[in-house]
């Protein structure tokens, strides 16, 4: 992508990933505007001082590089391929907002061929297989220009806590970026250089799985020490001193080890169900994540504090999580 150092930059969604994402790039140099459908966002950003879009068509065509941070949010019900004889979660993944934004990329892009290369980069939270044989199939078929010559297609997960998203964007413990082809992910890679060495570039499906198998196995680890402390209150233990001298082993680290909380925020729930019922359409058998959820169940029924930990370490009422936009 030629003039990289003054790319413009799109941002459609923006809600905590993609206000984060932008106002990052913004201060990394890049020339960022943002787009929502809700105008109270975009007003708010407005009174920041960020340049805010009239409508996603000006994002899209306007854009060297394109974020796109829309939720993918679980949908309860029928259908949902998760099931089990002692549980009652059934769920699947709302793509809706992702192939809103999908029809208005086609139609922008093809019916105003780009006199530019793009490139779209997904930051939403999809399952494996979902940027190759939906986003990008999407793409090839119903999109007049060419993948690879007149545009690319990119995962990149984002792994920011809800309360210091801005604060983790400039410090991630790594980058991961999903391409279909080689040299499409070189834009990003150079984008996110300064911020840190540790930079994956991957097929779309290793990306995806790392965002899942990330959440997942921090939800596993609120549910397992949940676990113990239970234990340790059955038997007159101290399960706080068994989860401060646990936590202290540099392999363990502290995060999720404070027992007697269930786990909540607007990622792990959603992201724990939807993997249980992905696995289970696989024909396989999610053990540990269809227990951490049956724990996490029971955690909240008989939780008397009603408190829950947060994705972003924090503990929070639970009658008043908030579940918001990516």
């Amino acid at each position: 992508m030629a003039g990289l150092s003054v790319s413009r930059i799109g941002i459609i969604g923006s809600g905590v990933v993609g206000s984060a994402t932008g106002k990052g790039l913004q201060k990394l140099g890049y020339d960022v505007c943002f787009y929502d459908i809700l105008s109270s966002k975009l007003f708010s950003l407005k009174q920041e001082g960020y340049q805010v879009a009239s409508n996603i068509a000006e994002t899209i065509m306007d854009s060297d590089i394109l974020f796109v941070c829309v939720n993918t949010p679980i949908v309860n019900g029928k259908g949902g391929g998760y099931s089990n004889k002692n549980s009652s979660y059934s769920s699947h993944q709302d793509l809706s907002q992702i192939f809103s934004v999908l029809s208005e990329i086609s139609k922008v892009l093809g019916n105003n061929r780009p006199d530019k290369h793009h490139l779209i980069v997904f930051r939403s939270t999809i399952l494996p297989g979902t940027m190759r044989n939906v986003i990008v199939d999407y793409l090839q078929r119903n999109c007049r220009i060419r993948l690879g010559e007149d545009y690319d297609v990119c995962y990149n997960p984002e792994f920011l806590r809800q309360s210091s998203a801005l604060e983790d964007f400039f410090k991630p413990d790594r980058i991961v970026i999903g391409e279909g082809s080689g040299g499409a992910s070189n834009p990003l890679v150079e984008i996110f250089k300064p911020l840190t060495k540790n930079i994956i570039v991957t097929h779309y499906e290793e990306a995806e799985m790392i965002k899942y198998a990330s959440n997942c196995f921090l939800a596993l680890k609120i549910s397992y020490f949940n676990e113990i402390a239970m234990v340790c209150r059955t038997l007159g233990i101290d399960d706080k001193q068994v989860s401060t001298a646990v936590s202290l082993d540099k392999r363990i680290g502290s995060y999720g080890t404070l027992g007697g909380m269930p786990f909540g925020g607007a990622c792990f729930p959603k992201d724990t169900a939807a993997m249980a019922s992905f696995v289970k359409k696989l024909g396989l058998r999610p053990d540990l994540i269809e227990m951490a959820l049956e724990l996490n169940k029971e955690m909240k029924e008989i939780s008397s504090s009603q408190q829950v930990i947060q994705d972003n370490g924090q503990i929070d009422q639970a009658d008043v999580v908030k579940f918001s936009t990516q």
